[in-house]
């Protein structure tokens, strides 16, 4: 059958194919001159068809690339079918990537040129670069790489794609006031300095008025703007005659920092560089505001949170120091540990609140810094409990400071319309009279204290041998516990951890309790560190993890829904070496799917991160999952999260109770549950108290809540109740 398309349609159907393509569509003869270019190309490159026919292809294609294409063009003369990734400029002197499929033209079996099609892919290059790029800082960011770098790298991704543009990061100080660099690698340094602290406020020029204004701000011509008269001769000076200045926010919205494009001529952002520098401000927000949490993490390893004050960490570290360098004048000079106790804080706590309380202790705080002087430490404990450090004393020089503080309480602190008075009971002990190492030195100071107690409050006591074991709590509940029968006295119970997108109990915290016939209800906080000391935590751990399984065990039993359980591990506990086998006998003998127990572990667990690893991953091979507690509080570093093989942070209470108006507490468990998420990671939320604070949790994403505003831990015969009940009232 003969083919009904003749010659000349077929031309013509190929010359509409070519004309009407709505990809650029061009033919060069052997020269690389153009001979024809479609509409579309007109379109693409600015230039119509008889400027085209005064082009060669080397005109249009960016100098990098022409080596590549001639060898390209070389091939397709000698036959080859290929394609080419190329970029090009326009008319206007604008960058187009192509991506461009071409074969040779032939006539009477020899090469006469080429005929192609050119793709824009501008677009989807330029996405694949910023997904590129935005991956990489999110990388640094969940390795803990220092936040200059990172900011660096933020300013060169936009200088990049920004030609001739020099970048600037500055970052606004607390109180708000001004705005200091934190990352400018290509502007003139003498200009920089110039605009370091620069304030904020309506006429500041770019970013001081982006950041008051909370808007980007967009000055085309530096050198006509009166938003850069105070500014103007510098910037000139140094050859920047454009800026755009965006206020870079927090998580509430709150100015944190400024990201600044300067050019070298007056210049307008179009829509593709104003997608790009909002890109980069977020990243630069995320990664200011890991550094933000991250100092105050640093801060709060530290220092207490309440007082202001160094911790116990801290001067355990400052108290080690004193005892290696300690080298007195003569031997009348000691180094004397004061450990302090207010009496009758719990009454007062307990009648008054545990806000007038916080108060109470922030002034004590106050008071007692006063009179310590520059080679002296203060340092609170926990809770009332507050120790001194005294350098090089006498005897008599620490008395003076003793009665000094008796003295500083004696008169009345008044905290919302209360007159409240408040003594101290102190214990002293002495370098190296009374320890040669620091841990006894601490534990004879509180031995004295309670001493002090004893002897009527409000005075104080130097350490004796003969207060060792008397009338001591400490002794007491060591003695009793080691008599405690484990399975008779212990129970267990439970606080229920809710899924914030369902409202529902989806999992449970095991908590201990003893409970001495005669004593009464002790709390975890009195006998769990003797346990740990007497390495008695050991069987009463796995007392807790039985009788998890079994109350697991009989819950199912029962008919009820599967709950996963968390345990929480000492310290003693997780680095003993037959934990994980005593663990999998557990499991085994007790026939629990162990999906449904999580392990608890703190971050002081993860200091020795080679050793924590191996622990972490011999228990994930039994199947549980991993929990870490308090996260926030401790030593963990982001960059060793990714070591460990763990499925839950729970974010500590501390950083929880004031979320709802303090900044600082937002911003840090908005960070970590950020990285958590980039880590793979689930976040639970702790001590959660009020509609406030499960409203921004679940604002920030957060998976997971426990604490009083769902319910106070519950026996397990109980929990089911709580667990019907969520779903009706919240």
């Amino acid at each position: 059958m003969d083919n009904p398309v003749s010659e000349d349609s077929l031309f013509d159907t190929y010359k509409s194919l070519f004309n009407y393509n709505s990809e650029a569509c061009f033919a060069l003869n052997m020269r690389g001159e153009f001979l024809l270019v479609n509409p579309a190309a007109e379109i693409l490159t600015g230039y119509s068809d008889k400027e085209f026919f005064h082009l060669s292809y080397e005109d249009l294609i960016e100098k990098q690339d022409r080596k590549v294409t001639i060898k390209k063009l070389e091939g397709l003369l000698n036959g080859d079918k290929d394609s080419v990734e190329v970029s090009i400029r326009n008319k206007q002197g604008e960058k187009i990537d192509l991506s461009i499929v071409a074969v040779p033209i032939f006539r009477a079996k020899r090469p006469m040129g080429i005929v192609g099609v050119a793709k824009d892919v501008t677009q989807q290059n330029y996405m694949e670069f910023l997904v590129k790029e935005q991956n990489k800082i999110l990388k640094m960011i969940v390795d803990g790489t220092n936040y200059t770098t990172i900011l660096d790298e933020i300013v060169s991704i936009v200088e990049k794609v920004a030609k001739d543009s020099h970048c600037s990061v500055m970052i606004a100080d607390k109180e708000q006031n001004k705005l200091y660099t934190a990352s400018s690698p290509k502007l003139p340094s003498e200009f920089a300095t110039f605009i370091n602290g620069i304030p904020i406020g309506p006429k500041s020029g770019s970013c001081g008025t982006a950041a008051y204004f909370k808007q980007r701000i967009i000055v085309s011509d530096i050198a006509v703007d009166p938003l850069w008269e105070d500014y103007r001769d510098e910037a000139l000076a140094h050859g920047l005659k454009a800026c755009w200045s965006t206020p870079v926010f927090d998580s509430f919205n709150n100015v944190i920092g400024c990201f600044a494009i300067y050019h070298s001529k007056p210049n307008t952002p179009n829509p593709k560089y104003i997608k790009l520098i909002e890109e980069a401000t977020y990243l630069t927000s995320l990664v200011i505001q890991r550094s933000m949490a991250e100092e105050k993490i640093q801060h709060l390893a530290y220092h207490d949170e309440l007082t202001g004050l160094p911790n116990r960490r801290f001067f355990e570290e400052k108290l080690k120091a004193a005892i290696a360098d300690f080298q007195p004048a003569n031997n009348n000079q000691h180094l004397a540990l004061l450990f302090m106790d207010l009496d009758r804080f719990k009454f007062i706590n307990d009648t008054l609140g545990h806000h007038v309380g916080d108060i109470l202790l922030k002034q004590f705080a106050e008071r007692l810094n006063k009179c310590i002087q520059k080679r002296e430490t203060v340092s609170r404990q926990g809770g009332d409990e507050f120790t001194v450090l005294l350098r090089n004393v006498t005897e008599e020089e620490v008395r003076k400071k003793a009665k000094k503080i008796i003295q500083i309480l004696s008169s009345p602190f008044l905290i919302d319309g209360h007159e409240i008075f408040i003594t101290p009971s102190i214990g002293i002990a002495m370098y190296p009279k009374d320890s040669e190492n620091n841990v006894t030195l601490i534990r004879n100071a509180d031995i004295a204290m309670y001493e002090a107690k004893k002897e009527g409050r409000n005075n104080y006591q130097f350490y004796n041998e003969k207060f060792d074991f008397q009338s001591s709590d400490l002794f007491l509940l060591e003695t009793e516990l080691r008599k405690a029968d484990i399975s008779k006295h212990f129970k267990l119970h439970f606080q229920p951890i809710v899924d914030l997108k369902t409202n529902t109990a989806t999992s449970a915290e095991a908590l201990i309790r003893w409970q001495h016939p005669e004593l009464g209800l002790i709390s975890p906080e009195k006998f769990i560190k003797i346990a740990e000391d007497t390495g008695l935590i050991i069987p009463i751990g796995e007392w807790v993890l039985r009788k998890v399984c079994q109350e697991l065990k009989a819950r199912q039993e029962r008919g009820l829904s599967p709950m996963n359980f968390s345990v929480n591990l000492s310290l003693r506990q997780f680095f003993d070496s037959s934990f994980v086998s005593t663990v999998a006998s557990i499991l085994t003998e007790e026939g629990i799917n162990p999906a449904y127990i999580t392990l608890e572990i703190t971050e002081s667990m993860t200091m020795d991160v080679e050793k924590a690893t191996q622990i972490l991953y011999q228990l994930k091979d039994l199947g549980v999952e991993i929990s870490i507690d308090d996260f926030g509080t401790g030593y963990s570093s982001l960059q060793y999260l990714q070591k460990f093989p763990i499925d839950y942070l729970k974010i500590d209470k501390s950083f929880i109770q004031n979320i709802g108006e303090n900044m600082d507490d937002c911003s840090i468990a908005s960070t970590i549950i950020v990285m958590a998420h980039n880590l793979g990671l689930k976040v639970i939320a702790e001590g959660v108290e009020t509609e406030e604070q499960v409203s921004v949790l679940k604002g920030m994403n957060c998976e997971k809540a426990q604490g009083y505003y769902y319910s106070k831990p519950l026996p397990l015969n109980e929990l089911h109740l709580i667990e019907s009940d969520l779903g009706s009232w919240l």
